[in-house]
């Protein structure tokens, strides 16, 4: 199989260094992506660690941005923070996640492919949690982050988001695997040229 990839943006997004827990998502705001589940975990994890700032970034648009910003904002405790960007060019979501410092990028879709999201998230060295559907499971381990099940409960959601805010020890050295993975499976530059040497070695 060959895999497309990402370009190298060139850049390692920074964690956050003041005892906030950062989250991003981003995808098409639309039933299948489950957004509302998201909400529920994150407020869940805010209820666990009451004592803790959590902000969440939603990029992307579509036609339930209004009313998952209504729920969000019945939903989410003080302690969580949140904001829908609506739709961002490609260079916009990159130019986020330099000057943003970010701890995890959430995904909780009941359907995938691989996502390009999920690799540009792991270029930047981003953790991912997010759920084992569709080709996620290639790209997520427990390495580069954490895998939930095909259907969490928002405890589940909650439980990943709080056990990378409590150990940044360990959140680290999946920021490393991130950029890791990403370049030995997901480089785009290579992979064209891998590609390229294949499809070369076949007309010979």
């Amino acid at each position: 199989m060959a895999r497309l990839g990402t370009g190298d943006p060139g850049f390692l997004t920074s964690p956050s260094r003041d005892g906030v827990f950062r989250a991003v998502s981003c995808s098409h705001i639309i039933p299948i992506k489950r957004i509302n589940l998201l909400v529920r975990g994150l407020a869940e994890a805010g209820r666990m660690q009451p004592d803790r700032e959590f902000e969440w970034v939603h990029i992307g648009g579509g036609p339930l941005q209004s009313k998952m910003e209504t729920y969000a904002d019945a939903t989410l405790p003080g302690n969580v923070s949140y904001r829908f960007t609506g739709y961002l060019t490609n260079a916009a979501v990159l130019e986020h996640y330099r000057q943003s410092p970010i701890d995890a990028f959430v995904n909780v879709s009941e359907s995938e492919g691989v996502p390009v999201s999920i690799m540009e998230a792991e270029s930047c060295g981003i953790p991912v949690i997010a759920t084992a559907v569709g080709g996620t499971p290639e790209i997520v381990s427990g390495a580069t982050g954490i895998l939930l099940p095909e259907n969490p409960a928002p405890r589940d959601i909650a439980e990943a988001v709080c056990r990378l805010a409590a150990d940044p020890d360990s959140a680290r050295a999946m920021r490393s695997a991130c950029r890791e993975n990403w370049e030995r499976r997901y480089n785009a530059d290579r992979n064209f040229s891998a590609f390229a040497g294949d499809l070369q070695a076949l007309l010979q």
